[in-house]
């Protein structure tokens, strides 16, 4: 009896612990759950946070960067032939970038001005751009030393046009002079859709089938409405095109043409505006651009076309 009293002792006092085990056991498993869920809440209101700041469109912040920049004068002897009167020329040499606040559009950026430099897309560090402008700057100085020239010129720099909304737009501004009688300059636009981290070609506004439509429109504009003739243009009618160099603003289209290539030297670029009310009336744009609304293209153009006398 005394064993079996003890036997059922032993039971109760297993069982007992068993159940104090099991309850335990099950709280630390409700505590965990609780966290679990807790954490899992957490993270879709964390996730939920960054979609939004993903679509969240920042105003640009721009400040100027110095890749390479160097001014020096160089004296020429009395003895060295020129065909200038100054006794000193001039070597200009420089590549400015742009730095923001936002770090993949700065990558961007930096491949554009590239681009831009190589006429290419080529990969190329900040250490390799500066070791070839050096390389430059030194073959320039040599050679302006042993054969005088009134000055050498060669400047890139790149701005912030402006942004309106999910659209930004800089331009690559370039001059340079390399002898005779005046340098040459000009802009490249870059219209940045901030929302696709893309750079807008002509492709993506104007249904290419259409571009036949635009060149007429734009030769209209060009010729002003055909009171200059055809052949008294400065660029035949078989040589002009529709500039892949354009920007985007509230007015329309405008598309840029370099000096000499529609006009002289002296009229500088050309702009070439085509409203979006008759881009939208012609249906010249794409459906994925219209989408986008990216203006208003209801605005009045601000010209009519002239009564022909």
């Amino acid at each position: 009896m005394k064993k079996t009293f003890i036997s059922a002792l032993i039971l109760t006092a297993l069982f007992t612990v068993a159940g104090c085990e099991d309850k335990e056991a099950k709280a630390t498993i409700e505590q965990q759950t609780q966290t679990i869920a807790q954490l899992t809440a957490e993270n879709t209101q964390l996730k939920a946070e960054k979609e939004k700041a993903e679509k969240v469109i920042l105003a640009i912040f721009a400040e100027k960067d110095v890749i390479f920049e160097k001014v020096e004068k160089i004296k020429y002897s009395k003895s060295q032939e020129r065909w200038f009167s100054s006794d000193e020329g001039e070597v200009n040499i420089s590549l400015l970038g742009l730095k923001t606040n936002v770090a993949w559009l700065n990558d961007l950026l930096w491949s554009e001005l590239v681009k831009n430099d190589f006429g290419e897309n080529v990969s190329k560090t900040r250490d390799q751009m500066l070791s070839k402008y050096k390389t430059i700057w030194n073959d320039v100085k040599e050679s302006l030393e042993k054969e005088p020239e009134l000055g050498f010129s060669s400047n890139t720099w790149m701005i912030f046009v402006g942004q309106k909304e999910k659209l930004a737009t800089f331009a690559i501004r370039y001059y340079s002079y390399t002898g005779g009688a005046h340098g040459l300059g000009g802009s490249e636009y870059l219209t940045i859709d901030m929302t696709t981290h893309k750079v807008l070609t002509l492709s993506d506004i104007i249904e290419q089938k259409k571009l036949p439509e635009v060149k007429e429109l734009l030769w209209s504009f060009y010729t002003d409405y055909g009171r200059i003739k055809d052949e008294e243009a400065f660029t035949k009618k078989t040589d002009f095109d529709v500039s892949k160099n354009f920007y985007l603003a509230h007015d329309g289209i405008h598309f840029i043409y370099h000096e000499y290539e529609i006009a002289s030297y002296a009229a500088g670029e050309q702009d070439l505006v085509i409203p979006w009310v008759w881009l939208q009336r012609e249906n010249l744009l794409t459906s994925d651009f219209v989408k986008q609304k990216y203006y208003d293209f209801g605005y009045t153009e601000p010209y009519a076309a002239p009564v022909k006398e």
